[in-house]
Formats: C-alpha cells, structure tokens, sequence
C-alpha cells in the first residue's frame, strides 16, 4: 500500500488537532454552564453508537453534508469561492418535488428521473454564476449569494401556487409518489439507497482528480487561474465544466435528501445545507474523500449534541461551539496558505 505523502500526513495531522481544541472548549464550557459535564460530555462523544437507531440518524445527515461538501470542494479546489450550493439545493429540491409528484413509471425508474432531473437542472442553475463569472469576471461570492435569494423566491412561489396540497396546514407539497422514493437499506431507518449513490459519486469525483486531465487543470488553476490556458483549456470552459458538475452534485443530494428523509416537500426557508457544504469542504481539504469523512464527523456530532440535549441540562445548540472553532481554525489555516501562495506567485512574477 502507498505510503502517506508528508503532506498528507500533516493535513490529518492539523485537521485532528483542531477537532481536538474544539472538543477541549467544548469541555471547558460544559464544566462552567451544567451540572454534570463529564455525563454530557460522554454522551456527546458515544451516544449515537449506542444503538442501531442513533447511528442511522448519523448516516441520514451525513448524506446531504457530504453531497454539499464535495459540491463546494469542486469550486474550491479550483479558485472558486461560489457559495450557490444553498439556492440549487432549494430549487432542485422543487423540481424533485415536481417529478415525484407525478406517475412516471415503476419505483426503479420513477427514482432515477426524479434524481437525474433535479442533479440537471442543479448544474445548469449553477452555470448562471460560472458564466458571470468566466465571462465578465463578476464577483462568484457576490452572484451566488445574489442568487440564492432569487431561487428560494422563484421557488418558494413554485411551492405556495403550483405545488401546495389543500388539505394540509401550511405551506407543503403533495405527497410524493411511493414510487419515487429510495429503497431503505438499514430497517427502522431512513438510510437509503442514496447512500450508495454518494459512495458513488465520492469515488468518481476521486478518479477525477487523481487520474484525468482535468482533474489536474482543476486543481493547478486554484493555485494559478492562469493554468488553464496553458493546459490547453480555457477559463472560461473550465469555469463552466465546474460550476456544471458542482451544481449537478448538489442537486442529486437535494434529490436524495427528500426522496429519503420526507413524504412532502415542506422547506419554507432556505435549508442551509449549502452554507454547511462549504463547513465540509474547508474540513475535507477540498478533497472528496476528505468531505465524506468529514460530513461523517459533522454528521455525528450533531446527532450526539442532540442526543446530549434530550438527557442533560445542556442545550443542542452547544455544538455551535464546536463547529465555530473548527470553522476559525480551518479559516485561519487556509488564509495562511492562501497569502504564501500569493506571495510566492507575485515572487516568481517580479523574477520573471
């Protein structure tokens, strides 16, 4: 087996440092608000492996975190701070919602269309920004944030006038077909074969990056956006290949988000899982093993704070402070790498 690069090595290294500080805080402000912190503590830590049930509820989080992940790690990884995934999830999660809603055949292929529709129109909304941003060179934080509010409008409109059942109180959805729904694969669960898919999509997005061409364009261009051309593709159709296939990912987990987890479509706000993909992608190191195992770690804690929040004195919200100091860790880790870059590409140019 190959070795770990030094690399490598140190990225697991920093990453497990970090998690380890967060969980030091965590302890630390546990001690100083409840009245039993090392109960808390423990049940943070291993009640989701307790029983089948809260370890199930870990892997039907984890799926839509590490579809949003590996959707933000693709912009990433190539230079690209798009935040769109937030609004594509929201609006192909309403194209989802209209496909489910109809007979459109057996339970094999009534799925695939559901997902295959909404992973399409996923990647062609996310080109919108790709275009602004490889023809005009506009803001992508700017255009995506922009457009995030525009697709939860269109969509949300979609839902309350063309979509909404009657019969129920609230703004929902009819209920999805039975057909279109994945098959379960862990009972008493909502773990479906969504997951597979996302083993799927996390090995293709991996043979990508480490065995084609533009896997490596991908990733030298968010060193250098000047790579491309000089790899024989231009900006502008790499910039539209990523955006495409980013937001292709982001709406297939939408797609199996719903068609595992709900009956109906009942988001009247923007989900968040968007925002959360970029949290997994900072974790993965842009990588989508990196953002599988993240979303996994992210996944259990959630599940374990929830857990926590049931049986002790402690709020759910107490795994912000985790998460919070990850994020400040990991941000200050990539804006140290981002500015030596920076600096050494200027160095090279002045030589030049």
């Amino acid at each position: 087996m190959k070795k770990l690069s030094n690399k490598a090595k140190n990225e697991i290294i920093q990453i497990a440092t970090a998690i380890v500080i967060a969980l030091l805080i965590t302890l630390v402000v546990l001690f100083l608000t409840s009245d039993e912190p090392i109960y808390a503590f423990n049940k943070l830590l291993t009640a989701p492996l307790t029983n089948m049930r809260y370890f199930g509820n870990v892997l039907e989080l984890m799926v839509p975190l590490a579809f949003a992940g590996i959707s933000a790690s693709l912009l990433f990884r190539s230079g690209l701070f798009n935040m769109g995934g937030e609004g594509i999830f929201y609006i192909s999660g309403i194209v989802a919602t209209v496909l489910a809603t109809k007979h459109l055949g057996n339970s094999m292929v009534h799925s695939t269309i559901v997902i295959l529709g909404a992973s399409i129109f996923g990647g062609l909304i996310a080109c919108i920004s790709g275009f602004f941003k490889a023809k005009y060179n506009a803001n992508e934080l700017v255009t995506s944030l922009m457009l995030n509010n525009i697709l939860f409008g269109v969509g949300f409109y979609i839902l309350k006038s063309k979509l909404k059942d009657m019969s129920v109180t609230g703004v929902a959805s009819e209920q999805y077909l039975e057909t279109a729904k994945l098959q379960v694969l862990i009972p008493k669960t909502n773990v479906t074969t969504g997951f597979i898919l996302l083993i799927v999509v996390t090995i293709i997005i991996w043979l990508i990056y480490k065995k084609t061409k533009l896997g490596y364009t991908i990733k030298m261009t968010g060193i250098n956006k000047e790579f491309a051309k000089y790899s024989g593709m231009s900006f502008f159709a790499l910039t539209m290949i990523v955006h495409f296939m980013s937001g292709f990912i982001a709406g297939m987990g939408s797609s199996v988000h719903l068609m595992s987890m709900y009956d109906r479509f009942t988001w009247s706000a923007l989900p968040g899982y968007g925002f959360d993909g970029c949290l997994v992608a900072m974790l993965g190191k842009n990588h989508p093993i990196g953002a599988f195992v993240a979303a996994f770690g992210l996944s259990y804690l959630r599940t374990g704070s929830d857990i926590m929040a049931r049986n002790t004195d402690v709020p759910v919200e107490m795994i912000a402070i985790v998460e919070m100091t990850l994020v400040l860790l990991i941000t200050a880790d990539f804006v140290v790498k981002y500015l030596k870059r920076k600096k050494a590409i200027e160095g090279g140019s002045t030589n030049e």
